[in-house]
C-alpha cells in the first residue's frame, strides 16, 4: 500500500516529520496547520507506560474527555499494544515517522477508521521518549452518535523504512 493512501493531512505530518528527521525537503510553512487539534504527545517510560503530555481539542470531542496524563497504552489490547511498541521502536529507531491503521470503537460498538502517525520528538532527555501523535479520523464521526472513544484496534502498521546501521566494521581478533 502506497503512501497515496494515506489522508492528507496524514501525508502532510509525514512530510514535516521526516524533514526534520533529514530525511526529506525541508517543510513548507503552515504546511500541516490544519491538524493542530488533532495532535498529541505521548512520552514512554521505562515501565512501559506511555502517559499522555498534550491532547489536542477535536481530540477531546472525539474521545470525550482531556486526557492529558492518562496512559495512551490503556487503549488497546495486549497484543495490538505490542505491535504499538515495535512501530514506536521503529520509529526511535530511524528517527522518522509512521503509521497504523487503526478503528476506534466506543463502549456501543460504534466504529471509526482512522490514522495515528507518531514521529519522535528531540527533547531534553529530562523530559524522557517523546513521541509526537496526529490522530486523523477517516471520516464518520457522526457514527459514533456522541459516544466517547474506548478501544483502539489496530488494522495495519507501516513503519519507517529500516536504516543500515552506521559505522559497521569488520574486527578480527587473532589470539
Amino acid at each position: 500500500m502506497g503512501e497515496e493512501t494515506f489522508h492528507p493531512d496524514t501525508r502532510a505530518l509525514l512530510a514535516y516529520g521526516r524533514a526534520l528527521a533529514g530525511a526529506g525537503a525541508p517543510p513548507k510553512k503552515g504546511g500541516a496547520d490544519q491538524v493542530l487539534e488533532r495532535l498529541f504527545v505521548i512520552e514512554r517510560t521505562k515501565d512501559g507506560r506511555m502517559p499522555i503530555r498534550t491532547f489536542g481539542q477535536d481530540l477531546v470531542k472525539l474521545f470525550g474527555r482531556d486526557l492529558r496524563e492518562h496512559d495512551f497504552a490503556r487503549f488497546f489490547l495486549a497484543p495490538d499494544l505490542a505491535m504499538m511498541n515495535a512501530l514506536i521502536d521503529a520509529c526511535a529507531t530511524a528517527g522518522e515517522p509512521g503509521i497504523a491503521r487503526i478503528t476506534a470503537e466506543t463502549a456501543g460498538g460504534s466504529v471509526l477508521g482512522a490514522e495515528i502517525l507518531l514521529t519522535p520528538l528531540k527533547v531534553d532527555h529530562k523530559l524522557g521518549n517523546r513521541f509526537l501523535g496526529l490522530f486523523q479520523s477517516l471520516g464518520g464521526e457522526p457514527f459514533l452518535d456522541g459516544c466517547s472513544i474506548q478501544l483502539l484496534r489496530l488494522g495495519s502498521l507501516h513503519p519507517p523504512a529500516a536504516k543500515a546501521p552506521k559505522g559497521m566494521r569488520l574486527v578480527v581478533v587473532n589470539d
